[in-house]
């Protein structure tokens, strides 16, 4: 019998009302999670990785002027049909989401304890007392000195580092099925780093806990990630397992990020590799393949959009020219 995804995204469209018009963020986006795997979502800022990931959990509010077409399937039921007072019981419980700058999304007002506290309250009915109690036994989890004090400070009282720490407490406070981790780890040191990850990955194995998660550091991916999903302005353009990621390449893109990586063996005097020019502007967005005007093989047929096609078993592309190479490029074994 065929294992049934966790969460499914069925050509996901994210848009946006503007002064000029509507501008697609998530353009047709699809992929899968299952149970106990950690998939990667990689790409530069401005991506759209992480208007995926809040699409997903319809974080924009009624007023907002976004548009979601698609289907989001969550064990089975499709979340943008749900109501949306619904969503607030599937939102910090099934799914959780750890955002990427913990002092917007902290609320200045209350202690890091009571912030903690709430989703426990609410989702797992324990009372206050109780739920602190559990908000001091998370904050112990992710490596915070001193929990039972801590709980009553502020965040504005905390350092960065720590303020993370306390986003990623909340995160799985409630043991969720989903996690979304948006950069959880950029503020930390490296030590805090691989402690964090080693929990996530600990709370995965016990629960069974699908994570999607967002990140720019290949090395993380490279450590925790099953499967990577490469995205360039709102699409996916390489869908395969981490191992092949790294070994197999196939879309410039991708070839490029991994160029871009520092190597022990590359001369201190060499510049580091960048890909040439920039993210494209929404409101300026390439009529054929999306990566044309920054790709070094673009020829007249890229002037067409490609699709996503499978390759070999996992591996999936969108490239008219998959597995071009320069000469003298640099793989990453």
């Amino acid at each position: 019998m065929k294992k049934q995804p966790l969460l499914e995204v069925r050509d996901l469209k994210t848009r946006f009302s503007t002064e000029t018009g509507l501008v697609t963020a998530v353009d047709g986006v699809c992929f899968q999670i299952y149970s106990g795997e950690t998939v990667g979502l990689v790409g530069e800022s401005g991506c759209g990785k992480s208007v995926t990931s809040l699409s997903i959990l319809r974080l924009f509010g009624k007023h907002s002027g976004t548009r979601l077409e698609g289907k989001i399937l969550f064990e089975e039921r499709d979340l943008l049909t749900v109501p949306l007072d619904e969503i607030q019981t599937i939102r910090g419980n099934k799914i959780s989401m750890i955002f990427q700058d913990p002092m917007t999304s902290l609320n200045p007002v209350y202690t890091v304890g009571d912030q903690i506290a709430e989703s426990i309250v609410l989702h797992q009915k324990l009372d206050r007392k109780q739920a602190l109690a559990k908000a001091v036994t998370m904050l112990e989890l992710v490596g915070i000195p001193s929990p039972e004090s801590r709980i009553h400070d502020y965040p504005h009282q905390l350092s960065g580092g720590m303020r993370q720490r306390v986003m990623i407490a909340m995160g799985l406070a409630c043991q969720p099925k989903l996690l979304i981790a948006d950069e959880p780890t950029t503020a930390l040191d490296v030590t805090i780093q691989a402690q964090i990850l080693e929990l996530m990955q600990k709370l995965q194995c016990e629960l069974n806990m699908g994570i999607i998660l967002i990140t720019h550091d290949l090395g993380v991916v490279a450590e925790v990630c099953d499967r990577v999903l490469v995205m360039y302005l709102g699409q996916i353009v390489e869908e395969c397992p981490v191992e092949v990621l790294f070994d197999n390449p196939l879309h410039p893109y991708t070839c490029g990020l991994i160029r871009s990586i520092p190597s022990m063996a590359t001369n201190r005097r060499e510049e580091l590799h960048v890909i040439a020019g920039m993210v494209p502007s929404l409101y300026h967005v390439p009529a054929g393949c999306h990566f044309a005007p920054r790709c070094p093989y673009a020829d007249a047929q890229c002037g067409n959009p490609p699709e996503l096609v499978t390759i070999d078993a996992e591996h999936k592309v969108r490239c008219w020219h998959p597995g071009a190479r320069a000469s003298g490029e640099r793989r990453l074994a």
